[in-house]
């Protein structure tokens, strides 16, 4: 008994079996999907709710993982509340290339609640979390498809 349930269990881990493969491609797939609805909602929230205001990219941080020698760059985005208080804070969203450069105006929108939340209205911004819901409900049905089709 015993060894029946090694070798199930090392069927389920192989590389080669298509429902574990479908499997973790329809996690991934839901994990992009949730992820992207999160991001679309809290975005959606803060452009409406938040206070618009210009800022500048205050410098570029470069951030080099151990998965990716090349790295990713992340603007400092600095603004200006309207109680007066500045804001400098590197931005969450990184690019390769670099999107922006030092020095550029960008477009800001803050929590009222907690200033230092903010997010830049650009089209990156608004596109990038339906992307993922996009891209999350494709790797569900591919998901779905390679389950079927094994």
């Amino acid at each position: 008994m015993i060894l029946d349930i090694l070798l199930y269990r090392n069927h389920l881990s192989s590389s080669n079996s298509p429902t574990v493969n479908a499997l973790i491609f329809g996690a991934l797939g839901a994990i992009f999907t949730v992820v992207g609805a999160v991001l679309h909602d809290r975005g959606k929230k803060l452009r409406k709710t938040g206070i618009k205001v210009e800022g500048i990219v205050f410098s570029i941080e470069h951030e080099i993982s151990t998965n990716d020698s090349m790295g990713v760059y992340y603007p400092v985005i600095r603004y200006v509340t309207l109680q007066g208080e500045w804001i400098t804070k590197k931005y969450n969203v990184g690019s390769r290339p670099s999107s922006y450069s030092e020095g550029d105006t960008v477009a800001v929108i803050y929590d009222p609640d907690d200033t230092s939340v903010f997010m830049l209205n650009d089209k990156v911004s608004k596109i990038a979390p339906l992307a993922g819901m996009i891209l999350g409900l494709i790797m569900i049905i591919a998901a779905v498809v390679m389950y079927i089709l094994q």
